[in-house]
């Protein structure tokens, strides 16, 4: 559950985004494939726009896989989801932007020549969507429906 509602919350930000600053939705997850298939994604329509979709869901089922991975072994996390649901969408949108968009960009020259995308900075709104949209739903999904891990306190139950 916590990926497909950071999927939903995180894709839906992103085409708020996407129309506010003049582009479309299509274009925008045209854009998500293009991390692996360069500018051609541009030219494939619908089809890169799916596989972008696809890509995007892959990313917050990966990024709910760890922080449950991680709560089994800090009990902490599922105890106070809601701030290392905070911290974990930080620290989320840091690996995005300063591992995994440069890593493909990277792996991209090898078989693309032309391919010259900066890496964006990171700014203040897309740090608070992140932290709203992919770690705290991630935790409070992983805290409601995950079984808790040993060693934690139920607080909830015990009336605190």
């Amino acid at each position: 559950m916590g990926g497909v509602i950071c999927g939903v919350l995180d894709i839906t930000s992103a085409i708020i985004i996407s129309i506010v600053s003049g582009s479309s939705p299509m274009r925008m997850l045209q854009g998500i494939a293009g991390a692996l298939l360069g500018p051609v994604t541009f030219e494939r329509g619908v089809a890169t726009a799916a596989l972008g979709l696809l890509m995007h869901f892959c990313v917050a089922f990966t990024a709910t896989t760890i922080f449950y991975w991680l709560s089994r072994r800090i009990p902490a996390m599922v105890e106070w989801a809601v701030p290392s649901g905070l911290l974990f969408g930080i620290v989320w949108l840091l690996v995005m932007y300063r591992g995994v968009i440069p890593l493909t960009q990277v792996l991209r020259t090898l078989y693309l020549t032309n391919v010259k995308r900066t890496l964006p900075g990171l700014w203040p709104f897309p740090l608070l969507v992140h932290m709203t949209c992919v770690g705290l739903p991630i935790a409070l999904a992983v805290r409601h429906f995950g079984p808790w891990p040993r060693g934690a306190r139920r607080a909830l139950e015990e009336g605190a």
